[in-house]
């Protein structure tokens, strides 16, 4: 039941107290199911109902959401995400919901019929990755309730012989702090990189917006404001061809829309 706890629009309270991992689950919705009392309302009421009996009263889990596809190259695609304080906090949060569980549905037979209506929105299929926050991320300045537009970005991390990590996070967070954050159409934004997975190249950029028409303007304006960052065409020049060396040049994009009814 861990697929219910999912990187949503409020990753971090704030920055001192960020969760140092975030694991993403990818799973997918049973399209095949046929059950004529299956519903997007009765599915959402059953989240709600473990949301608020399990989830929220795991301590070890830090934040969870629910992001469901929009534009990516799979429509049946959900992604749960989870942040957590440790790496620790990742296992202890495994047993404690077996657990809370337990506390929630004691009698067996409640417990089955509850996680049979549950699980018949997913098909048993799913993978996990586990990413590490970084610096540089743009906290939301208010609570977000509604339904947001969530942008990821994922770019793959060359290694070159004249570099080291210290001037790839201080090349990193300078960006950061003097393009992204400074864009009005960007409500959230997320750093991650590759704890434990399929590619250790991969770091990911979560922007969180508001609509679709926020990611175009968003990218219409980098332009703009790295101009403005870096007015000198000589020292715009010198600091990307020290930063873009740290990329193979490779990304790929993922659209993905906030269901902040079930998230912690």
């Amino acid at each position: 039941m861990i697929l219910i706890s999912v990187v949503g629009p409020q990753l971090f309270a704030q920055d001192d107290m960020r969760p140092e991992y975030v694991v993403i689950t990818r799973t997918h919705w049973n399209f095949e199911l046929d059950d004529d009392d299956a519903s997007p309302e009765e599915w959402e009421a059953l989240a709600k109902e473990y949301l608020e009996k399990v989830v929220k009263k795991n301590d070890h889990v830090k934040s969870t959401a629910t992001l469901a596809h929009l534009y990516t190259e799979d429509n049946s695609e959900v992604l749960m995400v989870a942040t957590y304080k440790t790496w620790a906090d990742i296992e202890k949060a495994q047993a404690k919901y077996g657990e809370l569980e337990d506390a929630a549905w004691p009698d067996e037979a409640a417990a089955d019929a509850f996680f049979k209506r549950l699980d018949r929105y997913y098909v048993n299929k799913h993978s996990d990755e586990i990413y590490r926050t970084l610096d540089g991320a743009k906290l939301p300045a208010a609570q977000m309730d509604s339904s947001m537009v969530v942008y990821m970005q994922k770019v793959y991390l060359a290694f070159p012989e004249d570099g080291s990590n210290e001037e790839f996070n201080q090349l990193r967070v300078e960006y950061a702090n003097k393009v992204i954050h400074k864009s009005p159409h960007v409500k959230a934004y997320y750093p991650l990189r590759h704890a434990w997975g399929a590619d250790n190249r991969e770091l990911v950029h979560v922007y969180v917006v508001e609509s679709l028409c926020d990611v175009a303007e968003m990218n219409q304006t980098v332009g703009d404001l790295v101009r403005e960052a870096w007015p000198d065409e000589a020292a715009r020049d010198a600091f990307f061809d020290k930063y873009d060396k740290y990329f193979t040049g490779k990304h790929a994009d993922y659209l993905y829309s906030s269901i902040p009814e079930v998230a912690k």
